[in-house]
């Protein structure tokens, strides 16, 4: 090329231009290229439809131990993705994949629009906010609420025990109790009889109970029933012991039988706690031996029986049996009389026996005539004997004069009154007419 020929300087600076363009349209289709790429593959191609759930917001509530299901049910999801949240945000699942590190935690799908959260064993601390999520621009949440309810609980380290008091002492009895909700606590007593157990409710509602100037009588087993409606309530026992001094019961005071034969005396004690029970003659205790068998016999609460069996009885045992009981707070006695039941029964044979007369005033008689009156009467030999007396300390018409004659032979005189109950009767009928006549001209 000529150097000093000025075409040839047009030419090159023609061929300069050409080719300074060929390569800026080579690269800016190159960059255009790079840009629609990158935007592929960041940005999901829109649906027709966006995302929606089926419900806002959702509140679960389930008993502890129980498996929770918390529904996700996304309709029109396309490309976008689904995961689960609790309350600190803390990223759960991611898809159908579970993230954290805790087993009880899974994504069941039983159709093709659901993402349900399902936790297995749910505990109390799993209680609260959970977010199913889903990644659109701005991101669209579902909120469940989970509500875990706990049966009622007694703490026993925080509880009454079994008690012992005295009377006249005041009892606390105290049941702690948790659970969600908050349970109520009842109070029942518990009492045993020989008819059988019968509960019933006392106090009020709360969790202690107070007995004010406990008696003997309060002595029995509590029972306090925790509910809140989860199943199942809880309950604890507890058994008030109330201290009081004996107290001793005979159910006779004389007792009587022959000689050579046997007989039991029994005496009652009710105490608590029962610290000694006896029986003595003249000071001596009595325990069992080949003379006597002491057996002790439990009754109802608080109460037993002691029973003293004396085998053929002689002269000397006859007389006078204490009965002893006593306690820390106290002691009681009774005294039971054995006597000889044969002398008693000769001597009660021999006493005149004086039967009563009833006369019957309704008998008609004759005015200032004196009465006889018959009596019949059974003398100690049972003979029947038909006693008359027409005067006062005569006796007549007895088969044997020399039975003993028993009896009384009433002998008096009876007056005619009929006089009286006519003047009477005159009395009435005037007064009737009189108040009729009156009566009439009123």
């Amino acid at each position: 090329m000529n150097q000093g020929n000025p075409n040839d300087k047009i030419l090159l600076m023609s061929l300069i231009q050409r080719t300074a363009m060929f390569t800026w349209c080579q690269l800016t289709a190159f960059c255009v290229t790079l840009y629609i790429s990158i935007v592929k593959t960041t940005v999901p191609v829109l649906p027709s439809h966006e995302p929606k759930f089926d419900m806002p917001m959702v509140n679960v509530t389930v008993k502890e131990r129980n498996t929770a299901v918390l529904p996700c049910s996304v309709s029109s999801l396309g490309s976008y993705q689904v995961v689960w949240t609790d309350q600190v945000s803390t990223l759960l699942t991611f898809e159908d994949r579970r993230i954290i590190d805790d087993e009880r935690l899974s994504v069941e799908r039983p159709y093709t629009r659901d993402w349900n959260l399902h936790i297995r064993d749910v505990r109390y601390s799993d209680q609260g906010i959970y977010n199913c999520q889903i990644n659109t621009s701005p991101v669209k949440i579902k909120t469940i609420n989970l509500i875990v309810q706990v049966p009622s609980k007694i703490l026993d380290h925080l509880s009454s025990t079994d008690v012992v008091v005295r009377e006249g002492e005041t009892v606390t009895l105290v049941c702690n109790v948790t659970g969600t909700p908050q349970p109520t606590v009842t109070w029942y007593r518990l009492s045993s009889s020989s008819k059988g157990s019968e509960k019933q409710k006392v106090g009020v509602n709360g969790e202690v109970l107070v007995i004010h100037n406990v008696t003997r009588f309060c002595g029995d087993s509590y029972e306090c029933v925790a509910y809140n409606n989860v199943a199942p309530p809880a309950n604890k026992l507890i058994k008030v012991y109330v201290e009081f001094a004996p107290e001793i019961y005979l159910p006779n005071k004389r007792i009587g039988q022959e000689r050579g034969k046997e007989t039991i005396l029994e005496c009652t004690v009710t105490a608590f706690p029962h610290a000694v029970s006896m029986w003595q003659k003249d000071g001596i205790k009595l325990t069992t031996s080949p003379k006597y068998r002491v057996e002790a016999y439990d009754e109802e609460k608080n109460k037993l029986t002691l029973s003293l069996r004396v085998f053929n009885i002689q002269d000397s045992d006859f007389g006078a049996y204490k009965c002893i009981a006593e306690n820390p707070l106290g002691s009681d006695e009774e005294i039971m009389y054995l006597y000889d039941y044969a002398e008693q029964y000769k001597s009660s044979s021999t006493t005149p026996i004086t039967p009563s007369t009833t006369l019957n005033p309704y008998e008609p008689h004759v005015h200032g005539q004196e009465e006889t009156h018959h009596v019949y009467v059974k003398s100690t030999a049972s003979h029947e004997h038909k006693l008359s007396m027409n005067k006062p300390g005569a006796w007549s018409g007895a088969k044997d004069p020399g039975q003993p004659r028993i009896g009384i032979v009433v002998n008096e005189k009876r007056r005619n009154t009929a006089s009286t109950y006519r003047v009477q009767r005159l009395f009435v009928g005037m007064t009737l007419i009189v108040y009729f006549i009156v009566m009439i001209l009123l």
